[in-house]
């Protein structure tokens, strides 16, 4: 398959920008989450290929390969969270293993509850994926995130701060009764509709306009 140069470029990116993390971590550097990877592959000279160009247009022998952290913007997040969408579906989608992750934190022994900070810094980060596969970052699990609170499959709450009372901690929790939620934790589905009762007998209005008489 023909590979281009702005589709292999996303694809080193996503395999990069973790180990990269990690090794910066070791080394006391702390990337924040609201920067991204960006790879460009360049020629000897230092010029960027062709977005259009393909791959095999770029080797190590004779180019160059790029490698930066930028601010994401609500652009590229969107983009880059639309890859990942793309990438996954069904049991190991995104928003899946986002579910599973926090009803694996509420059910942790001695949580009350389950602090947004902590899930989104700490616990996601931990999520293992297939060595090969698409790697999710920061910006995928806060887009993830931000989708499934618009969705209402995760409720947003405030909880005391016993260290600080002045500043509440931001907690999260699913919503059980979504039918999205209950089909990717196994649960049997409920049916929360309303569904009205056929009376035998005159309608109620009726009745009520004859005892005003």
């Amino acid at each position: 398959m023909n590979v281009r140069i702005d589709q292999l470029e996303p694809e080193l990116a996503q395999k990069l920008v973790k180990p990269l993390r990690t090794i910066l971590h070791e080394l006391r550097y702390t990337i924040p989450g609201q920067y991204h990877l960006r790879v460009s592959l360049l020629d000897s000279n230092g010029r960027k290929k062709r977005s259009d160009a393909s791959a095999e247009n770029w080797s190590p022998e004779s180019g160059r390969i790029e490698i930066r952290f930028e601010p994401a913007t609500e652009e590229t997040a969107s983009q880059e969270f639309s890859r990942a969408a793309d990438r996954k579906s069904g049991s190991d989608s995104l928003e899946t293993r986002l579910l599973k992750a926090l009803d694996h934190a509420e059910s942790t022994p001695g949580w009350n509850f389950v602090s947004l900070k902590k899930f989104r810094d700490e616990i996601l980060s931990r999520e293992a994926f297939a060595p090969g596969s698409f790697q999710p970052t920061d910006v995928h699990w806060q887009e993830a995130i931000q989708s499934a609170i618009g969705k209402r499959l995760i409720l947003v709450g405030k909880v005391p701060n016993p260290k600080s009372p002045q500043f509440p901690v931001t907690s999260i929790r699913l919503n059980r009764l979504m039918p999205e939620v209950q089909e990717v934790l196994g649960l049997p589905k409920k049916d929360l509709g309303f569904h009205p009762i056929h009376i035998k007998g005159e309608p109620l209005s009726a009745t009520i306009l004859r005892e005003r008489r």
